[in-house]
């Protein structure tokens, strides 16, 4: 079996995992988070596989469906990303569950579509795209006493690194991705706004999507 098999299998498990679980992704949510231990506004890379990094997979998995034209990882990284509840942050940013199964459908019109239904409130994305050797920044409020979890999701192997860092100034989390994507968790004793840093030392603009819950 090769590589893309692999992956496209990989995701439909995780839709017939998550099929007709939208309602429940909170729940699953607050439990991964008593289960795990988390110091108090210290942060180091997650292993967890919570909303957040499922979000950060599917897309990254989507992205790979759109660049082969694969019907299957298309649709599968749209069913994902609808049954977790994961929307695009604000009207700039393009619905990517609805754009890939409509391609999907596309490529496959024999196939079913996706079906949409009202989704739960899961993880937001964003799109960016920071400059050759240069960096961008953007605040967002955590609130205290609630797991606070940010992927960042490559859409090239050019090398992207992030920053996340305290009101205090003090920098609470500090990864280098090149091809997978990498979060931080950690728990504010207080609801206040961190800074969030993205740099890249490519030559060239790096494409990103950045997830937050």
């Amino acid at each position: 079996m090769n590589c893309q098999n692999s992956s496209v299998m990989a995701l439909w498990m995780s839709v017939s995992l998550l099929s007709g679980c939208a309602g429940a992704s909170a729940g699953i949510a607050s439990q991964t988070a008593s289960q795990t231990e988390l110091v108090p506004d210290r942060v180091s890379p997650s292993g967890d596989d919570g909303p957040v990094m499922r979000t950060a997979h599917a897309i990254l998995a989507g992205k790979q469906g759109e660049e082969n034209s694969d019907a299957a990882a298309l649709r599968a990284a749209a069913q994902i990303l609808q049954a977790i509840g994961a929307r695009p942050d604000g009207e700039q940013d393009e619905d990517l569950s609805k754009r890939w199964g409509e391609r999907a459908q596309a490529l496959d019109p024999s196939a079913r579509p996706p079906v949409y239904r009202g989704r739960a409130l899961g993880p937001s994305y964003r799109k960016g795209k920071v400059s050759a050797k240069s960096g961008v920044s953007t605040d967002q409020i955590f609130l205290a006493g609630k797991k606070a979890s940010v992927a960042l999701v490559p859409v090239s192997s050019k090398p992207l690194s992030i920053k996340i860092i305290d009101p205090q100034g003090k920098d609470i989390c500090r990864q280098n991705v090149s091809s997978k994507p990498a979060n931080c968790e950690w728990l504010p004793l207080f609801t206040e706004r961190y800074r969030i840093n993205i740099h890249t030392s490519a030559t060239q603009p790096v494409t990103y999507y950045l997830i937050s819950n």
